[in-house]
């Protein structure tokens, strides 16, 4: 029996994701071999330092492609999938993209759709720290009535974006709505914490028809946040809770997000498909 390959992936970031990705990674030991990082300039020595010598570590995406990679993991931010997707994809090679409220301007997404198309690469989203988007990439066969998600995060998290300026978040005492509006507007105002808005629109309803909701939630269980997921449609309802544990690092991002990158990585080398 042939031997079966490895899965090369390399990663756009070394923040909480980046690092907790090479953690589970070095944990399950899947067919999976990082080779290597791609860091902004002057964070490479603290990196290298982080990620041992197995792993290469580079400031510049040239240098990231010179490794053959066969799936670029971005775990940076919407600013490095403008920079870089494109590139990544019109050269052939897969690429996860979490920060997906990039594609909240449709013509990137185009873009980067056209790459693919043309370059036999695929463009991989994530589902994130969300779930029920298998039930609403399958109700959207059908006749889609509304999709509206919600993100609920304590007040902290709220800090460095515009919510901050709009509300005093320390002296929020109950569950308040800071943004209510479309999937890409939170994506753009919030790059950090609202991506998982333009997910759930292109995997449903569409940018123009999909209700998005931010909360500032005091009252939430500490280290944690939270979602909810309402879909309506001819061929039923979904209605979703979710309460996950925030990054101890970060409370702008869920541990599920990143297990969740982790565990389609791990499919494809289950499935071949790549």
């Amino acid at each position: 029996m042939a031997k079966k390959k490895r899965l090369k992936i390399a990663v756009i970031g070394f923040g909480a994701i980046g690092r907790t990705l090479l953690e589970v990674f070095a944990d399950k030991k899947p067919p999976i071999d990082v080779v290597g990082v791609l860091v902004r300039p002057g964070r490479a020595k603290e990196t290298r330092k982080a990620v041992g010598r197995k792993i290469a570590v580079v400031e510049d995406l040239k240098s990231l492609l010179k490794l053959k990679p066969d799936i670029v993991v971005e775990a940076a931010s919407q600013q490095a999938v403008r920079d870089w997707g494109e590139t990544i994809l019109a050269k052939g090679i897969d690429l996860m993209v979490i920060a997906t409220g990039a594609y909240g301007d449709p013509k990137l997404w185009k873009r980067h759709i056209k790459a693919a198309e043309e370059s036999g690469a695929r463009l991989r989203l994530p589902s994130g720290a969300i779930a029920g988007l298998d039930g609403l990439l399958a109700m959207r066969l059908g006749r889609l009535d509304k999709v509206k998600y919600i993100s609920i995060k304590p007040p902290h998290a709220w800090s460095g974006t515009p919510a901050e300026t709009e509300f005093d978040l320390p002296a929020i005492k109950t569950p308040t709505v800071i943004f209510r509006g479309k999937p890409a507007d939170a994506g753009r105002l919030y790059p950090k914490n609202a991506n998982l808005a333009v997910t759930v629109a292109l995997c449903g309803a569409g940018l123009e028809r999909t209700e998005i909701e931010l909360v500032a939630d005091p009252t939430l269980p500490p280290g944690t946040n939270a979602s909810k997921l309402e879909v309506l449609g001819d061929s039923g309802e979904i209605r979703l809770e979710r309460l996950g544990r925030a990054m101890p690092d970060n409370p702008k991002t869920g541990v599920l997000t990143a297990l969740t990158m982790a565990d389609e990585l791990m499919k494809l080398v289950r499935s071949s498909d790549w």
